[in-house]
């Protein structure tokens, strides 16, 4: 049966030539095809300096330019899973923050990239504008006097209008409430 297993190639390997020499050719000059956009890409370098603005804003103590930019529904949400709600409740919460809790904020070591979401990553996740910041920060609190740095990663994403809407930031709870505590 090697004649036939011959054969058999022979036959499937006439009909590949028949069918790759049926294939209509590219016309040339003709439209090229449509080309879809990647589902992520390097986003706008101006949403670094807007976030940075922000985050300097924040350490200054004036927390009505951090949240200058926010929508007036952006949600504000920490890994612990607290969360706050509308630019009112994060602005509250960081001005008592700023003036009651925290004396002074540090931050170095910054890296930041924007990205642009062409289509949502994940169901929960919006397509748009993001931006990724880690940063080492370190905190002095005014009820001990007592330090703690450590490193915290953010995103943010843009609304259609260029306004932050979401806020998630991931930190250590563990060296915070140490250094709280008297």
């Amino acid at each position: 049966t090697p004649i036939l297993m011959k054969n058999k190639f022979l036959i499937l390997a006439g009909c590949a030539m028949l069918w790759a020499c049926s294939q209509p050719k590219p016309e040339p000059g003709g439209a090229p095809a449509e080309v879809k956009p990647a589902p992520i890409e390097i986003g706008d370098a101006q949403l670094i300096e807007i976030s940075k603005q922000s985050l300097n804003a924040l350490r200054d103590g004036n927390i009505d330019a951090y949240a200058a930019n926010f929508a007036d529904n952006a949600k504000f949400y920490w890994n612990y899973l607290d969360s706050l709600v509308g630019k009112p409740a994060i602005v509250d919460y960081w001005k008592e923050r700023r003036t009651k809790v925290l004396d002074t904020l540090i931050i170095t070591n910054e890296v930041w990239i924007a990205l642009k979401a062409n289509e949502a990553p994940a169901p929960t996740v919006p397509a748009g504008n993001w931006v990724f910041s880690w940063t080492l920060v370190t905190a002095r609190y005014n009820s001990t006097g007592k330090e703690m740095t450590q490193w915290i990663h953010q995103t943010s994403h843009f609304d259609a209008s260029g306004k932050v809407d979401f806020i998630a930031q991931y930190l250590d709870r563990v060296p915070i409430q140490a250094a709280m505590k008297k």
